[in-house]
């Protein structure tokens, strides 16, 4: 049996070809004719795979409770997060062009990035709730500066100043699997000052 699936999501556009082969090696005999069918359908159909990668989020956005790292309800202290990846810098949002999304409100430059962000929410956010990753590494809360940001494996990762971020990323791999691992009880806590 051969199952071919198409995602023709213009961000995605790819084709998944799942052979399961245990239904063609327990079966007592094959047909032919259904084999040749399925590798002429498999071989006439234009491939686009792409190599592996995660599952595109869904496209919509939906309110779901989480913490968001917003005094007064602004997240990233009113940055654009889509920005970050665009730019490759911070750039302060437009207060005329926001959304709400997990109980704050995100600002933007474009109507473009609001845009991309609601389409994708999780592609943009903050890890950690936009709290500081070398906090959360290290088993507690604390604010962030906006300037002191990293992307890593597609992933914005925020911290309190730049020299944080310094300390942060001399053992990049072992603080982000300390903050994965801590994150759970970091995110109860009350936010420390600096």
């Amino acid at each position: 049996m051969m199952v071919l699936t198409f995602d023709a999501r213009p961000t995605a556009r790819r084709i998944v070809i799942i052979a399961t082969l245990a239904a063609l090696l327990s079966a007592p005999r094959i047909s032919l004719a259904a084999a040749v069918v399925g590798i002429s359908l498999a071989a006439a159909t234009p491939l686009a795979i792409e190599a592996a990668t995660p599952a595109d989020p869904a496209p919509t956005v939906t309110s779901h409770t989480g913490l968001v790292n917003a005094p007064e309800g602004i997240a990233i202290k009113g940055y654009d997060p889509v920005a970050y990846f665009t730019e490759g810098r911070p750039v302060p949002g437009d207060p005329q062009i926001s959304a709400e999304f997990d109980g704050a409100v995100w600002r933007f430059t474009t109507g473009e990035h609001r845009r991309v962000f609601l389409a994708h929410p999780t592609r943009y956010e903050p890890e950690y709730g936009g709290f500081c990753a070398y906090g959360a590494a290290q088993g507690f809360k604390t604010d962030i500066d906006p300037a002191a940001f990293s992307i890593i494996g597609g992933r914005l990762y925020l911290n309190a100043n730049l020299d944080v971020r310094t300390r942060w990323r001399a053992d990049l791999l072992t603080a982000i699997a300390e903050a994965d691992r801590n994150w759970a009880e970091v995110k109860e806590q009350p936010l420390l000052l600096r």
